[in-house]
């Protein structure tokens, strides 16, 4: 892939159009540059281009109320292809049951990690892209403002995050045929260092 990706810099003035983030607490920066953060991670780690846009669109789709879904799936789908809104398909967590009402959090990131059990190789490095960039962010916002402040900037509550990445890092390890050890090893860096950063808040 060379520097300049016109698919690339389309995917990301489209993030920069439909991305309105709704149920995930944060600040405004975070939310403008996770899906640019999301694919420069992913270009980091050699991942190509269909994968770099799906890293990128992740948030997107993630965010997009379930009313709304429909008709943005079927936007990706006509201006990226389908390999990438297949491995969208296959990255998006099941956050809202057929109501399109917010399901609770330990439920669908129960569904999420056996989704993750199948899904593709694209589908495991865009999730894994994100919650690099996720814990990242959390460890950062947790050193700035405190663990105290945990609530204000995070769905979970700090057994819940440790939870889920000790969860999650056990099923991406279950999938030897994917080559992405790099980043599960600096997804497992990142959430040790959470770990040891809301230990020591409860001091």
């Amino acid at each position: 892939m060379s520097g300049y990706s016109d698919p690339i810099n389309h995917a990301l003035a489209f993030a920069a159009k439909y991305y309105v983030p709704r149920s995930r607490k944060g600040t405004a920066l975070s939310y403008l540059t996770h899906p640019s953060h999301n694919g420069l991670i992913l270009a980091r780690y050699g991942c190509d281009e269909p994968t770099i846009i799906s890293g990128i669109l992740h948030p997107v789709l993630a965010e997009t109320r379930p009313d709304n879904q429909h008709i943005l799936r079927h936007k990706v789908a006509d201006k990226f292809g389908s390999v990438v809104i297949t491995v969208l398909s296959d990255a998006c967590e099941p956050r809202h049951d057929s109501r399109g009402q917010l399901r609770p959090w330990t439920v669908y990131k129960l569904e999420y990690l056996g989704q993750l059990a199948r899904a593709s190789n694209r589908a495991l490095e865009v999730c894994t892209g994100s919650e690099i960039h996720h814990c990242g962010s959390l460890i950062a916002d947790v050193r700035r403002l405190g663990a105290e402040y945990l609530s204000s900037i995070s769905l979970a509550n700090a057994e819940q995050l440790l939870w889920w990445y000790r969860s999650l890092l056990e099923t991406l390890e279950s999938r030897p045929e994917w080559k992405g050890r790099l980043m599960v090893n600096e997804l497992r860096l990142l959430a040790a260092e959470l770990a040891r950063q809301l230990k020591d808040g409860d001091r």
